[in-house]
Parts: structure tokens; sequence; C-alpha cells
């Protein structure tokens, strides 16, 4: 497991980075205008394509090229040939994107986490000055003690009773 107490990712995105991240979001929005959104139970209405179906589709391709149908005009190779392409790029593209995900969600959890142990380090280190009388402590704590008090870290009993 990796040392959670250091300091892993010093970084932050530069305006220009974030413009251009934003931007290129946009794109790829723009270019896949096309795609669209299910509600659960549209979702759960779907044939599920697997591997096997996947085959099953090649091998109805193959067979329309020599076998003369009587299909409506909305049915034909042309159709599903495309429609299984799409499939299979929107499929590369969720890989690449599932990654990206998990690697963002990864380590905004870290960020967050680093962001919250070391002020919480701070918060300790200024409760311990300010019980010493040193001057000018004991307010720094208290700013922060209402805050702490309100989102710090929740004591056990809290954390079993949710």
């Amino acid at each position: 497991m990796a040392n959670l107490n250091l300091n892993r990712i010093s970084r932050v995105l530069t305006d220009q980075e974030m413009q251009d991240l934003k931007q290129q979001l946009d794109n790829c929005q723009q270019i896949l205008s096309f795609l669209t959104e299910l509600d659960s139970k549209e979702l759960k209405m779907l044939k599920r394509i697997n591997l096997d179906h996947h085959n099953f589709v090649q091998e109805t391709l193959a067979v329309m090229n020599y076998v003369d149908l009587p299909l409506p005009p909305h049915i034909g190779a042309d159709e599903i040939a495309k429609d299984l392409a799409l499939y299979e790029q929107l499929q590369q593209l969720i890989i690449q994107v599932e990654q990206l995900l998990k690697r963002l969600k990864d380590s905004a959890a870290l960020v967050g986490s680093e962001a919250y142990g070391q002020s919480s380090l701070v918060y300790h280190l200024l409760a311990a000055l300010a019980s010493s009388s040193l001057p000018g402590y004991a307010t720094a704590y208290e700013r922060l003690q209402v805050c702490f008090k309100k989102y710090g870290r929740k004591s056990d009993q809290q954390q079993i009773e949710e």
C-alpha cells in the first residue's frame, strides 16, 4: 500500500490548461453529439451484446452478403455493419474514458485527503501552541476550531450510527 502521508501530487492546473481541457471535452461532446441517454427502463429492455452476440452479428452480415432477404428498408447489411462498427468504436472509447475517470477520481480523492490531512495537522499543532499560552495562536486555533467541530473528523460513534 502506498504511503498516504506523503504529498504525492503537488500540482495545480494553470487557467489555460483548465480552459484547454474543458474545450477538448466540449469538442468530444460535439463530435459525439449523436450519443443518447436512456432511462433505466429503456436500458433494461435492451439486448446486451456480448462476445457470442458479436459473433452472431458478424455471421449475420456474412450471410446477408449472399442471401437476398425481403427486409424493410430500415434493416439491412449496411445499417447492421454501421451499428456494429460504432459499437466497437464506442467500446474502445469507453475503456479509455473509464481509465481516465478512475484516475481523475483517485487523484481528486488523494489530493483532497492530502489537503485535509495537512490542515488537520496544522489544526492540532495550533491546539498545542494555543494551550501553551503563547501569544497569537489562540485566535488562529479558535478560528479553525469552529470549522473543525462542524466539518472535522467524525467520532467513531457518529460513523457507526450512519
